[in-house]
């Protein structure tokens, strides 16, 4: 093909994930600065902007640690500086990143207790309570807030309420949950809680936050951590600045992110994705898809997962929105895969993405030969939505 041929074939690429998010301009423009050394002063000058607003988003008076890594990074850094080998955990486990934390566990020798639920539904507290009064000697409880994998939502207040008076840990994997959802972490008694700059934050991956409470810090500084690279007690010595080289370009693209946040609010922010959110679901419903998660009370913000109404093969629905309009609409992960779609509403989604989303799916579904009423789903996101308008930075 010509170079006027491949000019005719260029199409903007759009994402609909639960991580990597579309990422905004301005926030792109700020990671592609020119470079500063880390150890700087105008490097200090940025880390210390960053840090007054990070705890801000938890909900803390605590410090936020920032690490250069994903989010898996950060789960498995909880675990190496929380625990010795032999250690025993409660893991609360209901989808592939439950199972996740499961894996960390076991790769660092403890011994694991799970309180699993279906997938597509959250874990009863009533059952975390009964674990934790058969196993009285556990050191810590290890939760995902919402679980991108089916899009559900676990109770982590009442897990952080549960186990606030006692010295066992509650580490939190907000990866997803963060900004999206309401999280008030010194209030609901979380003691070590984890984010990614993917999700919430609108940026590319590469970072990684960790909050962590005074409670935890007891049994850190008494634990010798199975790590270097990540241990806690190296980023509390170093603090502000990062005990190794960090993501440079990364915290420029961090810093205008919170600021974006900081001008939305982050009660409007979490408004936002939960209006957008609904949307979502009441749309798929509209064109026939069947929502994984039965119990409005317990669905996320951040994704909604769907089966695929009978005669649609949902892999070949992926492949042709991505291959023919550019689209990035996630699959199912374990059983689900090929069977369910997951559409990602975080960052900075807006309502005039959603319509662009759900006008191009009716058209590749009525190319695929599926029977939609023209417009239906843009008629259910009119209705969920009230005909507000949603703002962001």
């Amino acid at each position: 093909m010509n170079i006027l041929g491949e000019l005719f074939e260029m199409r903007k690429l759009r994402m609909a994930t639960p991580g990597p998010t579309q990422v905004p301009q301005e926030i792109l423009l700020a990671g592609a600065q020119e470079m500063i050394h880390h150890r700087s002063r105008q490097m200090e000058d940025i880390i210390n902007e960053i840090n007054r607003e990070l705890p801000d988003l938890f909900l803390t008076k605590q410090d936020i640690y920032i690490l250069l890594s994903s989010g898996t990074g950060a789960m498995e850094a909880a675990v190496s500086n929380s625990f010795n080998r032999g250690d025993k955990v409660l893991v609360v486990s209901n989808g592939y990143f439950g199972e996740r934390f499961t894996d960390i566990c076991t790769v660092f020798g403890l011994e694991v207790i799970t309180v699993s639920s279906p997938w597509g539904t959250s874990v009863n507290i009533e059952e975390v309570e009964r674990a934790y009064k058969q196993h009285p000697d556990i050191k810590g409880v290890l939760t995902v807030y919402s679980e991108t994998s089916t899009g559900a939502v676990n109770d982590v207040k009442a897990i952080g309420s549960l186990f606030r008076d006692t010295e066992v840990l509650v580490i939190v994997d907000a990866i997803s949950g963060l900004i999206s959802h309401e999280l008030s972490m010194d209030d609901w008694g979380l003691d070590i809680v984890l984010a990614a700059s993917h999700k919430g934050f609108m940026m590319p991956p590469g970072l990684a936050f960790v909050a962590i409470s005074p409670k935890a810090w007891k049994v850190i500084n008494e634990i010798q951590p199975s790590t270097y690279y990540f241990s806690f007690k190296r980023f509390k010595k170093f603090y502000p600045m990062a005990p190794s080289s960090p993501g440079v370009s990364l915290l420029l693209a961090l810093k205008k992110s919170l600021d974006l946040l900081k001008a939305e609010g982050l009660s409007n922010a979490t408004r936002r994705h939960a209006r957008i959110a609904r949307a979502t679901q009441r749309g798929l419903e509209a064109l026939g898809f069947h929502l994984f998660v039965q119990s409005p009370h317990v669905r996320s913000h951040t994704v909604t997962a769907a089966l695929a109404p009978s005669g649609i093969d949902a892999a070949l629905l992926l492949k042709k929105l991505n291959k023919e309009y550019g689209l990035t609409i996630t699959g199912g992960q374990g059983e689900f895969k090929g069977k369910m779609i997951r559409i990602g509403h975080i960052g900075a989604i807006d309502e005039i993405d959603l319509f662009g989303i759900f006008g191009i799916m009716e058209l590749v579904l009525t190319e695929m030969g599926y029977q939609v009423q023209s417009g239906i789903s843009m008629t259910a996101l009119s209705d969920a939505l009230g005909g507000g308008v949603i703002h962001h930075a």
